[in-house]
């Protein structure tokens, strides 16, 4: 990992993890990436605007190889780490757990991840990818780390609580609405996924099915989506119609 520290451009040192005031992260692939300007504007909207230059000097950092970048600010400090990306992940495994709510500030990214590693180590079930983050009705809102939406035939369910306003949910939804799909919002239960579809979303694995959730020492295993495929391959279209350079303030 490279990190950097923005005085004007970007200057590599030396800076201490510590904790992060808002953050943003996205997949890099060969320089290409699929919504950067919609993480940007996420980003802008917790952190302030970006100064000027930013992007354009940034770009060039992150021009090869496959790449998991976050920008930050702690502290009145913006902050780059250039991270290596995993190989996507096709499946997701979920632990899930009513537990109390670990967020402080669900609608900002950032804050709460010293919370959500300990909520992980507390909750996580040996084996799977991610835990479930879930309402006091048992509802299941997000994970630690995406975004979860459920099928019911064509229609395109969202949990009805707060939740981070993932990217790509957003470009999930705005799919489905062109589509002339219905999308709504709906208390998502543990056991309706053993009938219907459930999909963690991310921008580091784009549309992950979940293959298993693990809840009270039952496995529930949701069904596939028919049309997975066409979103997956539609997902990650999005890296070749993006652009590789964008440029602004």
């Amino acid at each position: 990992m490279r990190r950097y520290a923005w005085h004007g451009s970007f200057v590599e040192r030396d800076v201490p993890d510590v904790p992060l005031d808002v953050a943003d992260s996205w997949r890099q692939s060969s320089g290409h990436t699929n919504g950067l300007d919609l993480h940007l504007q996420r980003f802008s909207r917790a952190a302030g605007p970006l100064p000027a230059g930013f992007v354009d000097k940034l770009m060039p950092l992150l021009s090869e190889g496959e790449l998991f970048p976050r920008i930050a600010l702690s502290q009145g400090l913006l902050l780059l780490d250039v991270r290596s990306a995993p190989p996507p992940r096709p499946t997701t495994s979920l632990s899930f757990a009513q537990a109390p709510d670990p967020r402080t500030r669900p609608e900002v990214k950032g804050p709460d991840f010293a919370a959500f590693r300990a909520y992980r180590s507390r909750y996580q079930v040996a084996g799977t990818d991610d835990t479930v983050i879930a309402d006091k009705h048992g509802a299941m809102l997000e994970t630690t780390t995406g975004a979860l939406v459920m099928w019911d035939g064509d229609t395109l369910c969202l949990p009805d609580g707060v939740w981070l306003p993932s990217v790509t949910l957003h470009q999930v939804v705005s799919r489905a609405e062109r589509l002339g799909m219905r999308v709504e919002r709906r208390r998502l239960y543990p056991d309706a996924a053993a009938e219907r579809p459930l999909w963690f979303l991310n921008s580091l694995h784009g549309i992950s099915p979940v293959s298993e959730l693990h809840a009270g020492g039952a496995v529930i295993t949701p069904p596939v989506h028919p049309s997975f495929v066409e979103w997956c391959d539609w997902w990650w279209g999005g890296f070749s119609r993006g652009l590789k350079h964008i440029t602004g303030n």
